[in-house]
Parts: C-alpha cells; sequence; structure tokens
C-alpha cells in the first residue's frame, strides 16, 4: 500500500538551512582598490562641495601602492595585493591655512532596507603627533552634493562617523545623522560604555595601550570599520566591537569615504582605504517567506514521491 508521507522534523530543518543559505547576502560593490576605480565614485571637496570654500588642498588617490609606501597589508587583503584609496586633506599652506575636507562617494544609491558596509582603514599620523582634529569619516545615506564634516562646517546629508587617528581632540569619535551631530551624552545613540573620547573603556579595549602607537585610537594601524543597517537601527562597529547604535533614518543613498581636516594645521596625516564592500542582507520576513516555500517543496515532493 502506498503511503502518504509528509515533512519529517528533518526534512523541515533541511529545508529551512537550504532557504537560509539560497536566500544569502548579496555583495552590491565589492572594491579591492587594486584597479583605478574612480569612475565609480564621486569626489567632492572644498571646490565641489556645497559647503566648500573654492579652495582645496587635498589629494585623493585610487590604487594607491601601499605597500610601497611601508604600510602593513590590510586585515581584508590577500598576499600580492597592494592598492588602496589614498586621502589626505591640508598637504601644504597654500589655501591659505583654511580647513579642508574630501569625501569619495560611490556613485551608485543602496536602497535596499538592510545591508552592510565594511572596509578597512589605516589612519597614518605623525609619531608624537597629538590634537591634530584630522577625522576620517565613514557613512551612507549621502546625495553627494557636499563632503561629510563633523564640524567647520558642518556638512553633510545621512549618517557617518568620524574618527581622530590619534585621540587629542575635544570628541574623538563622533556621530552625525540627519544633520546635526550626536551628543556624547545621548545614550539612546550610543551604548553603555561610549564616550566620544579615546580613553573610553570601549576604544582601549579595541586599542589597547600596548599594542597601539595611541591608545583608544586607530593611529598607524589597520582597523576594519562596519556600518550594519536595518528597518530598525544603525549600528557602527570597529574591529567587530559596537561603538554606536542609531535610529535607521537618513540611510537610503550613496556610501562615503572620507578624511577632513577642520582646522589649519599642515601635517602629514593621512587615511588609505581598502577592501570596501557593500552587502544586501536579507530580511527575517525573506528568509521565513523563503523557508516556508521549502518546507512546502519538500512535503509536495514527498506526498508525490510516497
Amino acid at each position: 500500500m502506498m503511503m502518504n508521507r509528509v515533512a519529517t522534523p528533518v526534512v523541515l530543518g533541511a529545508a529551512l538551512l537550504l532557504a537560509a543559505t539560497s536566500t544569502a547576502a548579496t555583495v552590491l560593490v565589492s572594491d579591492e582598490f587594486e584597479a583605478d576605480s574612480s569612475a565609480s565614485y564621486l569626489v567632492v571637496d572644498e571646490i565641489n562641495g556645497a559647503s566648500g570654500d573654492g579652495t582645496p588642498d587635498s589629494v585623493s588617490t585610487f590604487a594607491y601602492d601601499y605597500i610601497t609606501a611601508g604600510l602593513p597589508l590590510a586585515p581584508n587583503s590577500t598576499a600580492g595585493d597592494t592598492g588602496g584609496l589614498f586621502l589626505a586633506v591640508n598637504e601644504t599652506a597654500d589655501d591659505e591655512g583654511a580647513a579642508d575636507h574630501v569625501t569619495a562617494f560611490l556613485n551608485t544609491p543602496v536602497t535596499t532596507p538592510a545591508y552592510t558596509v565594511q572596509v578597512d582603514m589605516y589612519m597614518g599620523v605623525e609619531a608624537g603627533a597629538s590634537g591634530s582634529t584630522e577625522m576620517a569619516t565613514i557613512g551612507v545615506g549621502s546625495d553627494g552634493t557636499d563632503f561629510n564634516s563633523i564640524f567647520t562646517p558642518i556638512a553633510g546629508v545621512g549618517q557617518f562617523v568620524s574618527i581622530t587617528g590619534e585621540g587629542g581632540s575635544s570628541s574623538d569619535y563622533r556621530h552625525y545623522i540627519s544633520g546635526t551631530p550626536v551628543n556624547s551624552g545621548d545614550m539612546s545613540y550610543l551604548n553603555s560604555e561610549m564616550t566620544t573620547q579615546s580613553t573610553g573603556d570601549t576604544y582601549l579595549s579595541i586599542f589597547p595601550e600596548e599594542s597601539s602607537d595611541f591608545a583608544g585610537s586607530p593611529g598607524n594601524q589597520w582597523a576594519t570599520v562596519t556600518i550594519s543597517v536595518n528597518p530598525n537601527r544603525v549600528l557602527y562597529s570597529i574591529n567587530g566591537t559596537p561603538i554606536i547604535m542609531a535610529p535607521s533614518t537618513a540611510v537610503s543613498g550613496l556610501v562615503g569615504l572620507g578624511y577632513n581636516d577642520p582646522f589649519s594645521s599642515v601635517g602629514p596625516h593621512f587615511v588609505v582605504y581598502d577592501n570596501l564592500t557593500v552587502t544586501e542582507v536579507p530580511e527575517p520576513s525573506t528568509l521565513l517567506l523563503g523557508a516556508l516555500g521549502m518546507v512546502g517543496l519538500a512535503s509536495l515532493r514527498l506526498r508525490r514521491n510516497g
């Protein structure tokens, strides 16, 4: 007698696993900067930025050979890789000591509701430096009309985090959302151990004194910065450690990698970015629907073949 079979727990589990696998994250952008990818970016500086003063003194170099320049290999690179995106500001005193800003925006908007941005970052800092206030910026949701800057001027659209390389600023870690720098005391935005100073426990755990040129800061070493976006929140992490959590507003648009100096200082500081990836993450509801579909398919096949 033919038996009418139904999906067993084992089949259900396999279907769920297969559904999760088949709806895995999709890489939207992957740039290792080994070749000149400048055509994929909109570089906004003091000349073409809405808040610019028309006198730029910045440098942006794609496929920059940082290995020849003496930097170690980025953590997400493989042996033989050499290229990165080099950004520097206030390289000379020719722009009369003005503030200087530059941001390279991916020219393809990200509109998916859930995604991650990950990039390796090396902030080069002069030995013994303190208080240069040159900052790396990494963000989402821009429209590309202005560079990202946390102050002098406050500029940009969307969200971004701004980080000094050597500490010594009045705020070494800053967050910008919807046109306003977020107050460090607003704990609805920041985790319980978060301060804006590199002396905070969270940052000292990421960049401990015994292995860092500047305790609590990423100067002269590689760090991996991740921005995870979903419909409920935006989470910023460094080397896998969360540092900032914010509401998921102003996150649809362009991804930006930047560098700025809000003061007139001239110095040999810079940032190199490498291994930028933008990945679409399936929403839990999408995974569930996919899993249910696989369960139904498995059950139907068992009934037909039983």
